[in-house]
């Protein structure tokens, strides 16, 4: 009696020891995940791979032919010198913004970071066309130039690097202060208190003590800023000259243009190469294995992510949304070591001056835009002379323009639907499973957030040509989800590891099923987590050009693919209202 009455305690405390997800049930759960991007995002770079070594037998003409060519090694050239101004001039700019971020008073410092993250709230595509008004050669800056007699004509200021290059800073600034935010908060003010204490000055305390330990991720950003750059193609497509071309643009003309897929699989693979090398080294210095640890503390980064996810959309948002998790770590330094800070490293007026500038810089195209939706006028002009409905009457009343919105609408759903079931289940085994099985499993789904985009669209476009599914919806949502499911991963694991394991433990030990368990206890728990990753995923959709661009045709025309022709064939306040 004795002895069964042991076994009916035992049986459900076994259950509540052995919550954690053992590594059966954690590869059942990883198993869409893997099917999902085994068969549409490592398959088709293995193709990518042997197409430019094989013809038909294996061979390194390709190779030969690309580097042979000092017209590739100049591209190359353009591209590495494009990342690196891009990211230096991120890095010196951001770091200041970062640190006012960090030190100021909570209400003024959360002001300052809705400003950072605002962009993300907007299109990429209808970023990059506000800066084709400001920089116009009748736009916003020009006007402005010859109204201050500052010039008399209009200074060519876009469709060359100079446009390129600013573009680019806009949208790659939010990346570099939120890492950098995430590093600085995470160094404890006790280490400088303690060197105010030994006599140090403020001045020694910052560079001695504060920037030293705030190195790290100034490399981690500029890294991750870099591999940003190097894979850019929108943005040098629309605002960039002859004499702008780089690698992305290059391979699109291999693939589009001269139809030599061969030379333009050899293109992506070496973008590819080097994007992977960059990033090995990116993650050396950030550490991207702990945003996923559920180690105990992490309750309140989750709870700021949660609080802040909105904020982390766009191209990458994904990652982003992972990084604000650490932004949460730390305490604020008191008001004296904050405003000594301010007056020794930077210089108080100096620090908040170029960081009320860059602010300017970060929201001002935003905000142009919209008054131009309601302009009377049929060119971009700033401010508008006039009041008038008529570019949104001309969208609703477009078949063209309602029909891409629809269509982008269809597949948007459909990839919420399909990235949050397969994504959801994928972040249950990381956060609940080993540390091996989350330490594997989560560099295999940043993959497709790391590899770039051209890359990826050029992969799914030769095999979904050889399928014969170009120009259908299942290859816009297919390529769509390979994006989404990471995203979703993310927000679900982070609002995971927020929850009180203990939970779980008492419902098995009290004989509910795993299944059970997870539908009467975790889902409801992380529901609010599962509506924001559900909610990003559509918008990732519905915003999608790249891949887009490659997967769809006449039948499939999206939303931002009409966005797209109608900037580079006509620009008009309808976009404008689009947008």
């Amino acid at each position: 009696m004795d002895r069964q009455l042991m076994r009916t305690l035992y049986h459900p405390l076994r259950s509540a020891i052995a919550w954690p997800i053992q590594n059966r049930e954690a590869s059942l759960l990883l198993a869409p995940a893997v099917l999902l991007l085994g068969i549409f995002f490592f398959v088709p770079l293995v193709g990518l791979l042997s197409l430019s070594l094989l013809d038909p037998k294996p061979t390194f003409a390709h190779y030969e032919e690309f580097l042979g060519d000092p017209t590739n090694w100049i591209v190359l050239a353009r591209t590495f010198a494009l990342a690196t101004k891009v990211t230096l001039i991120c890095l010196l700019l951001g770091y200041p913004l970062a640190f006012w971020i960090v030190s100021t008073r909570t209400w003024l410092g959360g002001a300052l970071l809705l400003a950072v993250v605002l962009p993300f709230f907007t299109s990429y595509l209808v970023r990059t066309y506000a800066w084709m008004v400001l920089l116009g050669r009748f736009g916003v800056i020009n006007r402005l130039l010859m109204a201050t007699g500052l010039t008399e004509r209009p200074v060519d200021l876009i469709y060359n690097d100079f446009s390129v290059l600013i573009a680019m800073v806009y949208i790659l600034m939010p990346y570099t202060v939120l890492v950098l935010i995430s590093v600085m908060k995470g160094i404890p003010y006790s280490l400088t208190r303690a060197a105010s204490s030994l006599g140090a000055s403020a001045t020694q305390n910052f560079w001695r003590v504060f920037f030293p330990l705030s190195a790290p991720g100034v490399v981690a950003a500029g890294l991750l800023v870099f591999v940003f750059a190097v894979g850019f193609y929108i943005t040098p497509v629309l605002l960039g000259g002859r004499n702008t071309m780089i690698l992305p643009m290059q391979i699109d003309i291999y693939v589009n243009g001269t139809l030599n897929w061969p030379l333009a699989a050899t293109a992506a693979t070496v973008l590819l190469a080097i994007t992977l090398v960059l990033y090995s080294i990116s993650n050396y210095f950030v550490d991207s294995e702990r945003l996923l640890s559920s180690q105990q503390g992490t309750a309140q980064s989750a709870g700021f992510t949660a609080r802040h996810s909105t904020s982390a959309y766009i191209h990458f948002v994904d990652f982003v949304t992972a990084l604000m998790r650490a932004v949460g770590h730390g305490v604020r330094f008191p008001a004296h070591i904050a405003r000594s800070f301010e007056r020794a490293a930077l210089g108080g007026k100096l620090l908040r001056g170029l960081s009320l500038i860059l602010i300017a810089f970060l929201v001002s195209p935003i905000l142009i835009i919209v008054p131009i939706s309601f302009s009377s006028s049929r060119f971009l002009d700033f401010p508008p002379p006039g009041l008038s409905l008529q570019w949104y009457e001309i969208y609703f009343t477009s078949a063209a323009w309602l029909s891409a919105t629809w269509q982008s609408l269809g597949v948007a759903i459909a990839v919420a639907c399909v990235s949050l079931a397969v994504g959801s289940a994928a972040a249950m085994a990381l956060v609940r499973g080993s540390p091996r099985m989350r330490r594997v499993g989560y560099q295999l789904l940043l993959a497709p957030m790391i590899v770039p985009t051209i890359v990826s669209a050029v992969a799914l476009y030769f095999l979904f040509a050889r399928l014969h599914l170009i120009n259908t919806s299942l290859a816009l949502v297919t390529a769509h989800s390979i994006g989404a499911v990471p995203l979703v991963v993310l927000i679900v694991a982070a609002s995971l590891q927020s929850q009180n394991i203990r939970l779980e433990q008492a419902a098995a030990s009290l004989g509910a099923s795993r299944i059970v368990t997870i539908w009467r206890i975790v889902l409801p728990l992380i529901r609010p987590a599962l509506i924001v990753a559900g909610f990003f995923a559509f918008l990732y959709s519905f915003d999608e050009v790249v891949l887009s661009l490659y997967m769809s045709g006449p039948d499939t025309t999206t939303l931002p693919i009409k966005m797209w022709s109608g900037i580079r064939e006509e620009i008009t306040p309808t976009i404008a209202a689009v947008s």
